[in-house]
């Protein structure tokens, strides 16, 4: 009887001994995304700003099935990419936010913050809590009524910033994009030099190429003298991208690191790249230029207002750290 209690142990002390590796293992990568939904809107109107597109009234029609198909649809990309944590863009509410939660397969927390955007267009923060421990939120002026969100914490054992971000688009005027590119690029390098955020992570819809105007104006990431590191480069200098228009790829959402994560030394870049699957691109289309929706193209929910009932117009991109 004694004999067989220390045969027991002794197995029981080997399978703990053998399952510690693959478990420490699994805390020394973690996957940083980012998604921009396109318009991940609930159906109710707000009284405080211009989500009227986005009800059943409107031209778009936009009820309950839509709403739920939209949200199975968001879901099912961030659970195939398997992201760690995933910053979106173009969430209206809070409400939205909670309930991608629920429909997604992985457990997630989730960060949201109101922005001053006349559309009601959000950021958000999805994480597991084993990877990633924020203790600190705050909404940063862009010079824009879209602030940026920043999230500091402790990211599987190191310290950790992430800035989520999502600047105006081409329809507006130069120098406000200029304006909001000047903005993201000081508070960058305040937060690597006075708050002393080493780690720092800036993911978002940029609305342009870092090697175009306006950002390439103001923040020439790559440069000797720039603190970061565009970890998306090679993709672009491809032809690669995550946004598609005129038959033409581009790179408009963007992962750029401070120097210290791309050095190799601790937590730092292990991967980059834009996640793709074909159920998420059209199967279908035409090639005239009057009616943009070709083969190949990311399958939106919406062209103008013609319900395509798809995913995003934009591709998500992500960034691994190990250590």
């Amino acid at each position: 009887m004694i004999h067989t209690r220390r045969l027991s142990l002794l197995l029981f002390s080997l399978a703990i001994l053998f399952t510690v590796h693959p478990l420490n293992a699994q805390y020394n990568k973690v996957s940083v995304g980012f998604y921009n939904t396109e318009n991940l809107f609930d159906t109710i109107p707000s009284p405080f700003y211009n989500d009227h597109e986005f009800t059943p009234q409107s031209r778009r029609h936009w009820n309950s099935t839509r709403y739920r198909c939209k949200l199975e649809n968001i879901a099912r990309v961030i659970d195939d990419a398997g992201f760690d944590v995933v910053a979106l863009a173009e969430v209206e509410n809070e409400t939205v936010v909670r309930d991608l939660v629920m429909t997604l397969s992985d457990d997630y927390s989730y960060i949201h913050r109101t922005s001053s955007d006349r559309r009601g267009i959000d950021l958000a923060l999805l994480y597991k809590g084993d990877k990633f421990f924020p203790d600190t939120v705050c909404l940063i002026n862009s010079n824009t009524p879209r602030e940026f969100m920043l999230v500091h914490g402790n990211m599987i054992g190191e310290e950790m910033a992430v800035m989520i971000c999502h600047l105006p688009s081409k329809l507006n005027d130069m120098d406000f994009r200029l304006a909001a590119a000047s903005r993201l690029s000081s508070v960058a390098d305040s937060l690597l030099t006075c708050a002393g955020y080493e780690r720092l992570v800036i993911l978002g819809d940029l609305n342009c190429e870092l090697d175009m105007p306006p950002m390439s104006t103001v923040f020439p990431v790559g440069t000797h003298s720039c603190q970061f590191v565009d970890v998306l480069a090679k993709y672009r200098h491809h032809g690669f991208g995550s946004y598609c228009w005129d038959n033409q790829w581009i790179l408009y959402d963007n992962i750029v690191v401070s120097k210290s994560l791309a050095t190799g030394q601790g937590l730092h870049v292990a991967k980059a790249g834009i996640f793709i699957r074909n159920y998420m691109l059209t199967g279908t289309g035409t090639s005239v230029r009057t009616d943009r929706i070709q083969r190949g193209y990311p399958r939106r929910t919406f062209y103008g207002n013609r319900y395509l009932g798809g995913y995003s117009d934009h591709l998500p991109v992500f960034v691994i750290f190990t250590r």
